[in-house]
């Protein structure tokens, strides 16, 4: 009685191990196939009345090599290691690309940077280029390409129509409430504007342009137009106004103030006294007698003192008797 418990559990558990994983649950660090997108774009394709979009190898090559450079750089762009865009790429390729190759011909690239094919297939259908690309009536064939690592995913598709194809145009688009009806994929030439004094780039929108033909001529990224026009809203229109660059706005600066010298009081040079020299008397030079004459004049004056002398004394006598 206890074995058929254990073998109905047994029997579950095998079950559970062998059942294949559940569609959308797989790791993040697994790339997903390009196949997956394909298979995305062609849904919405079908859902809408349009016939499926059918790979072709030389699309899925360039679409893959694509792929694998954005996720190289790092960055979204429909620009080529070598500077080429998608129909010279194909055209190298041996793609037999129908339409006026001078306009680029009938192809289209959508490209995008996410986690899954969801997210990619949801931001594609929300942006009008890029859901003209999934569901042109003029391109019939179509190539994909994932690249990158763990839940960084650079996801690429390429529609385009070959030489000799008439094209899809016979299929009818469903214009049901809630769906758009897809517009016919035209090629225009975008002749970019020059900047501005403040290194500002405007564009005016021309009939038939769409936002990654203009970011391909200016070469910006999508979503750098995107975000430097946020009123552009889900559509462009002839006549809009998009800033493709952002002019270089000068901070302002505050000015340095230059101190303004004063002149300096020159003082009056003062007069220093100098001290008054005592004057040196200047002795009168005596007039030097000759010495013959100065003994004269002594003995002269020798005699005369005698001789008074003498008679002083006479006189005294004189005066006793």
């Amino acid at each position: 009685m206890r074995r058929f418990p254990l073998l109905l559990w047994a029997g579950l558990t095998l079950l559970l191990v062998a059942a294949p994983p559940a569609v959308g649950a797989q790791p993040a660090n697994q790339i997903p196939s390009p196949y997956e997108l394909i298979d995305a774009v062609n849904a919405l394709r079908t859902s809408n009345g349009l016939p499926a979009y059918t790979p072709n190898a030389i699309l899925m090559q360039i679409a893959q090599a694509q792929a694998d450079y954005q996720a190289a750089i790092g960055s979204v762009t429909h620009i080529g290691p070598d500077g080429s865009r998608p129909y010279q790429r194909a055209l190298a390729a041996g793609y037999p690309l129908a339409g006026d190759l001078t306009q680029g011909g009938f192809i289209s690239e959508n490209v995008f940077h996410g986690s899954s094919v969801e997210q990619a297939m949801t931001w594609w259908y929300n942006s009008p280029p890029h859901y003209n690309t999934m569901m042109s009536t003029n391109l019939v064939e179509i190539g994909a390409g994932v690249s990158g690592s763990e839940g960084s995913w650079y996801f690429t598709i390429v529609a385009a129509r070959p030489t000799g194809s008439s094209g899809s145009s016979s299929g009818s688009a469903s214009t049901a409430a809630g769906t758009r009806a897809p517009t016919a994929f035209t090629t225009v030439t975008v002749y970019p504007n020059t900047p501005n004094a403040d290194g500002s780039v405007v564009h005016v929108v021309q009939p038939g342009e769409t936002v990654w033909q203009i970011a391909m001529a200016y070469g910006v990224s999508e979503a750098d137009i995107m975000r430097l026009n946020p009123q552009m809203g889900t559509f462009i229109y002839p006549g809009d106004t998009l800033l493709i660059r952002a002019g270089h706005t000068p901070t302002p600066t505050a000015p340095t103030s230059t101190p303004t010298l004063r002149p300096t009081a020159t003082a009056w040079p003062t007069l220093t006294p100098s001290p008054a020299e005592s004057p040196t008397p200047t002795r009168v030079p005596t007039a030097a007698m000759p010495r013959s004459t100065g003994m004269t004049t002594a003995a002269v004056i020798l005699v005369s003192a005698l001789l008074a002398a003498g008679g002083l004394t006479l006189l005294g006598r004189r005066g006793h008797k």
